[in-house]
């Protein structure tokens, strides 16, 4: 018989091909940890200066990088002025 392996991804692969310290994903910070760490706000001391990406949130790749520019948009601004800029630039 044969075996087929199929290697989607993994730590060698985000470490060459995403340039990942050791193949890493993000921020390991389990929720409720007992050292009290947390992920970091996006806004920053330096004002007018934010963060995101997916080192910034839980989760891995584009889904974390997606969600942490959400997040980062409504430090920005409201939902309701984002939907109004859309309109705006014929967003649907």
């Amino acid at each position: 018989g044969a075996c087929v392996v199929e290697k989607v991804a993994t730590p060698l692969t985000h470490a060459r091909f995403l340039s990942r310290h050791r193949g890493n994903y993000g921020l390991a910070i389990a929720p409720g940890n007992s050292e009290g760490w947390t992920f970091p706000d996006v806004k920053t001391p330096i004002e007018g200066y934010y963060r995101c990406g997916d080192s910034t949130t839980s989760g891995i790749g584009v889904p974390a990088v997606a969600s942490s520019g959400a997040v980062c948009a409504n430090a920005i601004m409201s939902v309701w002025d984002q939907l109004e800029l859309n309109s705006k630039i014929k967003m649907p």
